[in-house]
């Protein structure tokens, strides 16, 4: 009987250690059909996509409350999986943190303040080709630190740096109220031969199931500045978005129309066309998918 008791005692500690302090895992995948004509090879347009991820997460507290915790990406790869939760001074797809009232410090994956609080406009699609919207941030040497802090007035603001010696610095700061946002963001990067900096800012505004965000950036490299708007609706279970992205770099656009259907329970189906632009006249593409994405 004192055996089965001090097991009990142990089992009974045991579980509330695992339930205050246990890793969580969580995740998504999709699965669909992608289309490019700009693909020559016979038979090569159109493909199946499909992509899995899971991602653990864990937090604690100190007596003194302290917050930390960490988080790992686990994605699946043909052949090596030794990049799997990388550590040491490329750690990627992972971050680690510390937060109290002196704000938030996190380490590890991390693209800087502009990334994080200023964003991009909304995308389409069920995910090859949602990044055909984005305006791209000059990023950060990884392991890369970011410090965050926000008011209870609204205001948040962020710098960030990229691994020692690699000269890369970024700051940001966002307002934000119950109908819109506003946000302002600034890299620098002295790495290259030819120092390079570039500011970005985001509005976004919602108008009942409505929310249209604007986005502008200027690169003192780029010789022409880029910008992007796009507008998303709601109506009950379905969504419907659409997106013009114009990159200086190139001088070209890409346009897009998407929609999706929530099915309930962490799925729902997602499809888009977009239009991809060209500099050289005549040689625009139209690339497409239709698919189902899971969030678990």
């Amino acid at each position: 009987m004192k055996k089965i008791l001090i097991a009990s005692t142990a089992l009974a500690l045991t579980a509330g250690f695992a339930a205050a302090d246990a890793p969580v895992l969580s995740g998504s995948a999709r699965m669909g059909v992608t289309y490019d004509d700009s693909i020559v090879a016979p038979g090569s347009k159109m493909a199946f996509s499909s992509r899995v991820r899971f991602v653990v997460t864990a937090a604690g507290t100190t007596d003194g409350g302290l917050s930390f915790g960490a988080s790992t990406r686990l994605d699946q790869f043909s052949g090596n999986n030794a990049a799997l939760g990388s550590g040491g001074t490329t750690n990627g797809d992972s971050t680690v943190f510390l937060s109290g009232a002196f704000g938030k410090i996190t380490m590890g994956d991390v693209s800087g303040a502009a990334d994080a609080l200023v964003g991009q406009t909304d995308g389409v699609g069920y995910g090859p080709n949602d990044g055909l919207h984005e305006i791209g941030f000059i990023g950060t040497t990884k392991t890369a630190m970011y410090y965050e802090m926000s008011t209870a007035g609204g205001l948040t603001f962020g710098v960030g740096a990229g691994q020692v010696g690699s000269d890369e610095l970024n700051a940001a700061v966002k307002y934000t109220t119950d109908t819109f946002s506003v946000a302002l963001g600034y890299e620098d990067d002295s790495t290259a031969v030819v120092g390079r900096n570039r500011v970005s800012v985001l509005g976004s505004m919602t108008l009942g199931a409505a929310t249209i965000k604007a986005k502008y950036m200027t690169d003192s490299v780029i010789n022409d500045d880029s910008y992007s708007v796009s507008a998303s609706s709601i109506f009950g279970g379905v969504g419907v978005t659409a997106f013009y992205t114009h990159f200086g770099a190139s001088d070209s656009d890409n346009i897009g129309l998407g929609g999706s259907y929530d099915l309930g329970g962490g799925a729902a189906i997602k499809g888009a066309v977009i239009s991809v632009g060209s500099p050289i006249a005549g040689a625009d593409s139209m690339v497409a998918d239709l698919g189902v994405t899971f969030s678990f």
